[in-house]
This record gives C-alpha cells, structure tokens and sequence, in this order.
C-alpha cells in the first residue's frame, strides 16, 4: 500500500509522469504516454492490492497480541472504529483537498499519514508479541490445492436440504435464541 501511495503521489509530482494540460480546445489534447499509464496502473494496482492484503489482516493480528477475549473484543471495536473513520475522513476531506485545492497537496495528505503509520509500526515492533512460525505455510496451500483436484469431479447432492453446514460431528445444533422472521424492528 505504501508503495502505491508514493507511486500516486509522483504521479503528480513530476510532470513528466502527468498527462500535458489541454490547449484550449479539447480536440488538441496530448494523449498520455505508455509509460505514463504503466505508472499510473501500477500505482493504482499496488494501493489496492496493499490495501487488501492488510486491513483485515491487521484486525487478527492486532487481537492475536491479546490474551483476553475482553481485552480482544476491546481492540476489534477500537479497530474498525478507526478504520471506519479513516474511511470517512479519506472520502471527504481528503477528496475535498484534492478537488478544491490541488492533487499534489491531497497525495502529498495520503503518504504523510501512511509514512506516519510506518513510523509508528516501526518504533512498536519490538513490542509486539509474535508467534513463531510452524512448518511451511506452503503445505496446507499444496493441501488445499490436491484436495480441490481429487474432488474436482464429485457429483453434488440433489437434495437441496442436504446443502449446508453440519456442525462438528456432523450434526446441526439447534441455534438457541435465533431471530425469528418478523415485521419489528
């Protein structure tokens, strides 16, 4: 992620990774270069592949630095608390900055607060409680892999009913205090 945001922020940086400005008439407008758009997708590409590979894993991660399920369920509403006004602040202000006053300045707003959260990883790592690793993780990937070849071919059943899941044993559990259907709030 932080490499895409800095990737965004050159894009605007530097005009020779920017498309010309248009002349007066649309129909003189410079079309972008490849190496123009080869930046500008992978940028793109690098933020939304950092944000996906880190915002729901920083949840577990964070909660696996607490032993008690209170202490636990604490970090998870502080989490998406802030991950949630993050969002908000990111889809207002900072598309407001970068609207009204200048890209330059609204990017430059994005890798300041990533570089600001590196720092702050950076100085607590030494705190952080890390577990240590247990075989290859490239194992149970190679598992998962063999098992979806050898079942690749099984007929699934016809019954609809029989389509969900059983709990352990193979048995479902009667879900005490499930909502019933109604019409109430």
């Amino acid at each position: 992620m932080w490499l895409g945001i800095v990737l965004l922020a050159l894009t605007e940086t530097f005009n020779s990774l920017k498309p010309q400005p248009c002349v007066k008439e649309p129909e003189l407008c410079q079309p972008t270069s490849k190496l123009q758009h080869a930046i500008l997708y992978t940028a793109i590409a690098l933020a939304i592949i950092g944000v996906g590979g880190t915002r729901y894993t920083m949840a577990t991660m964070g909660a696996n630095q607490f032993e008690n399920p209170k202490n636990q369920a604490t970090y998870f509403n502080w989490f998406f608390f802030t991950l949630y006004a993050a969002t908000v602040v990111s889809i207002t202000a900072i598309v407001y900055v970068e609207g009204n006053v200048s890209w330059r300045l609204g990017f430059g707003l994005c890798t300041i607060a990533n570089l600001i959260g590196l720092v702050i990883y950076l100085f607590g790592a030494r705190f952080y409680r890390f577990d240590k690793p247990q075989g290859s993780p490239f194992v149970g990937l190679a598992r998962v892999v063999v098992a979806s070849a050898r079942k690749r071919n099984l007929q699934h059943s016809s019954g609809g009913s029989k389509d969900y899941y059983y709990g352990h044993g193979g048995v479902t559990d009667d879900l005490v205090g499930s909502a019933t259907p109604s019409s109430s709030f």
